[in-house]
């Protein structure tokens, strides 16, 4: 479900020179790729092309950054977006050594010489605060929001974010490091498939410590290597049945990277990356994965070609050698026609396989058709077809992980945008996705939406305002667990001024789920009431 932004950041939205405050899962409602299913503002599940939570994730920098216990928890990085670039969205053979189904990848900015603080104040007992400061290379960042009845009247929230950045160029080398942590409390009635009456509470404390090391550029040759170490603590709790939950998830991971010089039409791909999963506490697992991925690559006039394997070591699993392969056709000077075939493979998070013990490692086989083409310098659009074959698919039905063995999944999607200037961005996006499931009930593999269309708009119409907007149609597959309608739409409008007489200053007003749409994300979730917001900014 996309939304302009959530209600405590409309002080964050970058408008101007004000720069992007908001965590990363709520800059990703603004990519009409990605489809993000809140539960409160404390847990963030992501989709790609209809795929489920566990599928789905985040990588930085082309480093895999995950949560082994919960994939829930992919996405809620310790991270602002002022520190992260647009993020692009992988899937075919873009996604050879992504996440299962697709990735949103992100690369670090530099955070800028810049002081700017921010606050919040809206319906439902909103508040927000954030600090961000630094010189060119290094910065820091503290945010801190605070809500009361977010769904259910019991669900309260609070959040603490911060952490430090460095960058700095030697040697050709751009390196980076960032360290990071934040802290969630929340009300969690209703979250994850629990009855809607039955209150529940928790607690995440979420570590991360990521170093990069880029030479060359990104489109040409380069090398890249990315190291990552992310602690994730979660204490859950059902009083009145005590049923009570302690995990602690930690996750390593090392990737290199890099593309030869084209000599004679042909250059060649090369990755190899590392990561180990351990989770203990309540429950205690550990596990390994490593892969080497080489991919020729050669470009003619007309037409680029690339074919390689993906070979992929797993702890208790056999290894996998996946075939990866892609062709583009210039059809015209600003039109292309490609196809692609690539696989992936993933084990099951800790916490499915805990529940489950016998299900086994799935394994997507992915097929896509697609034409991209160039109208000016301010209009684009693409159209692709894809087909999934996804192995040893998994879902929650009645509270139990389930094996729904083997799901073919069929799709179109679309997207148009126009951009004739920075004063007016225009984009639109439709989804259309079909699987071959038998089953109902469940929660997020067999709940997505069939058709899905994405509007979203940013005007500045005079030099102190501007305006925002954005609108998600949704028709969701028929799902006996969902008790209202399987149509949703959302919406969000903001509004910001920028004084002429005091331009470090911007004031914001946000009205979020604007039509008081009560459309469940995910069946049974209560879903958030119409919110108005009022912000402030101030910059030097």
């Amino acid at each position: 479900m996309k939304k302009l932004i959530p209600a405590l950041f409309v002080a964050s939205c970058c408008v101007a020179d004000f720069v992007d405050t908001r965590t990363i899962e709520y800059g990703l409602r603004e990519e009409t790729e990605v489809l993000v299913n809140s539960q409160g503002l404390a847990q963030h599940d992501l989709s790609i092309r209809g795929g489920s939570y566990t599928g789905t994730g985040i990588s930085l920098n082309g480093l895999n950054l995950k949560v082994p216990y919960s994939a829930h928890f992919n996405s809620d990085l310790p991270l602002l977006c002022h520190l992260l670039s647009a993020p692009s969205v992988q899937t075919g053979l873009g996604n050879a050594s992504g996440h299962l189904t697709g990735t949103a990848d992100y690369t670090l900015q530099a955070p800028g010489s810049l002081t700017q603080y921010s606050a919040g104040i809206g319906t439902q007992e909103r508040y927000q605060a954030t600090a961000i400061g630094g010189g060119e290379n290094v910065g820091g960042f503290i945010d801190w929001e605070k809500a009361h009845d977010v769904d259910h009247d019991a669900n309260g929230s609070e959040r603490f974010t911060g952490g430090a950045t460095l960058r700095f160029l030697k040697d050709d080398w751009l390196l980076d490091f960032v360290a990071a942590s934040q802290s969630k409390e929340f009300g969690a009635q209703g979250y994850y498939g629990i009855a809607p009456d039955t209150y529940a509470e928790q607690s995440t404390y979420d570590r991360l410590l990521f170093l990069g090391a880029t030479k060359g550029e990104m489109d040409g040759a380069y090398v890249r290597t990315s190291a990552a170490y992310r602690e994730f603590d979660s204490e859950y709790l059902i009083p009145s049945t005590l049923d009570a939950s302690d995990v602690r998830s930690r996750y390593g991971a090392f990737a290199v990277e890099g593309r030869t010089l084209e000599i004679q039409h042909i250059a060649l791909y090369l990755r190899g990356d590392l990561e180990h999963e351990r989770v203990s506490e309540d429950f205690e697992a550990d596990r390994s994965r490593g892969s080497l991925l080489a991919m020729p690559e050669a470009r003619f006039e007309r037409f680029a070609l690339k074919a390689g394997l993906n070979t992929v070591f797993q702890t208790e699993e056999s290894a996998e050698w996946l075939p990866q392969a892609g062709v583009d056709w210039f059809a015209t000077d600003n039109a292309t026609v490609y196809a692609t075939y690539s696989e992936t493979v993933q084990q099951p998070d800790f916490q499915t396989l805990e529940n489950n013990p016998l299900l086994q490692m799935q394994k997507s086989q992915n097929t896509e058709l697609g034409f991209r083409q160039f109208l000016s310098a301010s209009l684009d659009w693409r159209v692709a077809g894809f087909h999934r074959r996804l192995e040893n698919a998994s879902d929650w039905i009645n509270g139990a992980a389930t094996d729904l063995g083997n799901l073919h999944i069929a799709g179109l999607d679309s997207t148009i945008r126009f951009y004739p200037s920075e004063n007016l961005k225009l984009e639109a996006a439709y989804q259309w996705v079909h699987k071959d499931n038998d089953r109902s009930g469940g929660l997020y593999e067999t709940d997505y939406p069939e058709h899905m269309l994405n509007l979203s708009a940013y005007w500045k119409f005079l030099d102190e305002f501007a305006i925002r907007f954005a609108q998600t149609l949704r028709l969701q597959t028929d799902n006996p667990a969902r008790s209202g309608s399987d149509f949703g739409a959302d919406a969000s409008l903001g509004l910001h001024y920028l004084p002429r007489y005091a331009k470090t200053i911007r004031l914001s007003l946000l009205v979020d789920n604007l039509w008081g749409s009560d459309f469940e994300a995910i069946p049974g979730l209560e879903p958030e009431p119409t919110t108005v917001t009022a912000g402030l900014a101030v910059q030097w």
